[in-house]
């Protein structure tokens, strides 16, 4: 099985009736699927913003018009553009897994937001608009049936708003992409979050389900502001995929009446929502004091260790040669930016006890400890294995990693690198002494 296929084939998990007040049942979300580009962009506009050249790309149901989003969304009403089918978002949660495969392409501006991922089943929405004035924002929220159990891996759905070619949807006061590696409680649920404070848990194997939708995870009420010059011709592209496969859906709310050229500042501390370190509650002198980007009255996660390199990066072969990896992680205000890959050889004839593997880890990392007086670190992550035996399955375990420089020289060490998956399908595999058989790994200070 691959696994798409163990994804697409997770058992319902039915809700417990007692646990959701009556009131949150009676009023569920009302979706009106339609393919009318018109319709939806009328949808959004605020007052006195001319538009043109409207089109959508989409299968016949993956965009819609909802209403009885209040207490459930966050805004009463608005457009949903989906990577699957967009009325599966009404709820309440009755499956980890409800997919709709719509066996569209992907979008190559999404694709470019995510190095090394393929997007598929893209609905992307355009238009062209004069503003009055020199700013536009509007407010939205991204959900996704990828939560939780899919954090972290190579499954990393996305969507984008793209003014004039750029991305603006964007985290406060950040250029990090909203996707599900990017806002999330974790993978296991609890450990290795990222920006848990953008993050609404809706998962009921995470004790979630109280939410009157389908998805397992979405996102706080979001803002995008951005600059833009009056009375000039703009364009906007609205798009969301699916990444890494085509199925489990994402789906992207856009709050109505929204798009307007004027300032937003949701929490009214008198910051602008694009600026705003604490979005939802007001922090108007921006006090960080743990220096990580998220202001102090909503700050969910204690301050990562500092690291004493900016960077590391390299590569080379451990256990006796049978296998070698290549590196990049990166120093960042939460932890750190993880990109690995390993690949164990095979001499001869396969066996179960002897087999190649292919193993990836790719995300944002918290849980991790400075080692080596500095010059290396060592992690737990999520990673995805891919057991050459089995062909093309990938299957998802949590690996322990450390890496460190010795530094170069005769009298140096040789430089270390280690992996060992911790739990999972394929939990007890060790790549061996940790000392590089060849190759070599650099922590880069500047």
């Amino acid at each position: 099985m691959t696994n798409s296929m163990l994804k697409a084939a997770l058992l319902p998990t039915l809700l417990t009736s007692a646990i959701l007040s009556s009131a949150a049942m009676a009023e569920g979300l009302v979706v009106e699927e339609t393919s009318d580009a018109h319709t939806l962009v009328s949808s959004l506009l605020g007052a006195n913003i001319e538009v043109s050249n409207v089109t959508l790309t989409s299968s016949s149901n993956s965009a819609g018009m909802f209403t009885g989003g209040d207490g459930i969304i966050g805004f009463e009403s608005g457009i949903v553009l989906s990577s699957g089918r967009s009325s599966y978002v009404i709820g309440p949660n009755t499956s980890d897994a409800r997919t709709q495969v719509n066996y569209q392409l992907g979008d190559t501006d999404l694709n470019n937001l995510i190095p090394g991922y393929t997007t598929y089943d893209g609905t992307v929405l355009e238009f062209d608009f004069v503003p009055n004035n020199g700013v536009i924002s509007f407010q939205y929220v991204f959900s996704s049936e990828e939560y939780n159990e899919w954090v972290n891996s190579s499954y990393n759905d996305v969507f984008g708003f793209f003014l004039d070619g750029v991305n603006i949807a964007t985290l406060p006061g950040t250029n990090m992409t909203v996707s599900i590696n990017n806002i999330n409680g974790g993978n296991p649920y609890g450990t290795n979050v990222s920006n848990p404070q953008y993050f609404i848990n809706n998962d009921v194997s995470d004790g979630g389900g109280y939410i009157n939708t389908e998805m397992d995870g979405m996102t706080v009420v979001l803002s995008v502001q951005a600059n833009v010059t009056a009375g000039q011709i703009h364009h906007l592209k609205l798009a969301i995929a699916d990444a890494g496969d085509q199925i489990l859906d994402s789906n992207v709310f856009i709050k109505a009446g929204s798009f307007i050229d004027a300032v937003s500042d949701i929490d009214g501390d008198g910051i602008a929502d694009g600026e705003d370190n604490c979005l939802h509650t007001p922090n108007p002198m921006q006090e960080d004091y743990d220096g990580d980007g998220v202001g102090y009255y909503c700050d969910e996660t204690p301050a990562p260790m500092p690291l004493d390199f900016v960077k590391m990066t390299g590569g080379g072969a451990v256990e006796d040669g049978k296998s070698n990896f290549g590196l990049n992680v990166k120093s960042t205000p939460t932890g750190i930016e993880v990109h690995v890959q390993y690949n164990r050889k095979n001499r001869g004839k396969a066996s179960k006890d002897d087999s190649p593997l292919q193993i990836k880890i790719k995300g944002n990392i918290d849980q991790l400890t400075p080692v080596a007086s500095g010059n290396g670190v060592e992690f737990i992550a999520p990673c995805t294995v891919r057991t050459l035996l089995n062909g093309s399955d990938r299957v998802s375990n949590l690996c322990k990693v450390r890496i460190v420089d010795n530094g170069k020289g005769k009298k140096s060490a040789a430089d270390e690198f280690t992996l060992e998956i911790i739990d999972g399908p394929s939990a007890g595999y060790h790549s061996g002494a940790a000392e590089l058989i060849r190759g070599n790994i650099t922590a880069h200070k500047e």
